[in-house]
């Protein structure tokens, strides 16, 4: 096992670094912003400790693991705390490296793979870590982004509940898509499958799970806001190709009520491992999953050759040919849609909204 070195300073925990005439001279300031902010926003920041307290004790006030507590302030899971010392409170979603502990460690302690956390913090999975190193877990936002988020868009009123209305056969599905481990349940992948059946001739294809997964952050962020769906399955022929990965279930075109593209755009890309595609003329962004991301933006309207803005496809020359591609069939299949698929979308739709059939019946075929 390698020996973890010490983090550089920058990312010591501030509490590790704080000399104790710090302590007796901010604790009072301290406690008394903390105790006139809102809880959740408490629960994000310091911690005063009083007599009597201790570690495990401070964790379950704040619902995170002892060892994350710990290691986000430079302690071992057992050192004792003293009267006015301030502690960092990690956020949600959030682990700081404890002494000994290892990305595979980590990893399979929260439940989701080397491959996976690694992706989300920028690492190779062989990666060896620093004492209070800040890890992501992926499939999350921290408390303070989704506080933000919050801000601006307000919070959902089922987190992990998703709406998501299909243009070209005015159905919709509303449902929680994840289990309590963050994987996507198997009914909700049935009636996911169904929804996003192509339009033409119903074949389909279940959803990517980590794209099921996207579309809960997605939704989450944006208050629960509704998904309209402009395409998701699409077999290849026409303008698709084989490699487009919406013939592989990796890819779903939508926007979201009341969110302007660029917003959704923005937070898209905010993602990692996605190929985002911005249509600002067809009103719609391609979302897919894939190993290394890609961004381009496409001013063309719905059935005309591609227009490629600057910078051309994509932000980072990441991009290539099937990329391209997959920008014309995304817009041949946008030309496509019923006259409301550049439209009014907002909550009260164009018309009463279909359930989405349960699995093993026969799909109707979209108009």
């Amino acid at each position: 096992m390698h020996h973890l070195p010490e983090a550089p300073g920058g990312d010591r925990p501030p509490s590790a670094v704080m000399p104790p005439f710090f302590h007796r001279l901010w604790a009072p300031v301290l406690l008394s912003l903390a105790l006139a902010l809102p809880s959740v926003a408490r629960a994000q920041g310091h911690h005063v400790v009083h007599r009597g307290q201790n570690l495990a004790r401070i964790a379950s006030r704040y619902h995170v693991p002892v060892s994350a507590l710990a290691a986000a302030n430079g302690l071992g899971r057992t050192d004792s705390l003293r009267p006015g010392q301030v502690l960092v409170i990690p956020d949600r979603g959030v682990i700081y490296v404890g002494r000994g502990q290892t990305l595979g460690g980590i990893a399979h302690s929260n439940q989701v793979s080397v491959a996976e956390l690694a992706r989300a913090n920028h690492l190779h999975v062989d990666s060896v870590l620093s004492v209070g190193q800040r890890l992501v877990l992926p499939g999350q936002e921290t408390a303070r982004a989704q506080e933000a988020a919050a801000d601006r868009w307000g919070r959902p009123s089922r987190p992990g509940r998703v709406t998501l209305y299909r243009i070209a056969t005015r159905e919709t599905l509303r449902m929680s898509l994840l289990d309590s481990r963050r994987r996507p349940r198997r009914s909700a992948m049935r009636r996911l499958t169904t929804l996003l059946r192509h339009r033409g001739d119903g074949e389909h294809r279940p959803p990517d799970a980590r794209l099921v997964q996207l579309l809960v952050r997605v939704s989450d962020h944006f208050g629960g806001r509704r998904i309209v769906v402009i395409s998701g399955f699409r077999p290849a022929g026409g303008d698709t190709r084989e490699t487009s990965r919406h013939t592989q279930g990796h890819a779903i075109d939508m926007r979201i009520s009341g969110v302007p593209l660029t917003e959704l755009r923005d937070y898209l890309r905010s993602l990692d491992d996605t190929g985002i595609g911005y249509y600002p003329n067809s009103h719609f962004v391609h979302l897919d999953t894939r190993d290394h991301p890609a961004h381009w933006t496409d001013y063309s309207h719905p059935g005309q050759a591609a227009e490629y803005g600057p910078p051309r496809a994509p932000d980072a020359d990441d991009a290539n040919d099937d990329d391209e591609a997959e920008a014309a069939s995304d817009r041949a299949e946008a030309a496509d849609q019923p006259a409301d698929a550049t439209g009014d979308d907002s909550e009260d739709g164009p018309a009463p909204a279909a359930r989405v059939q349960a699995h093993g019946s026969t799909p109707t075929p979209g108009g």
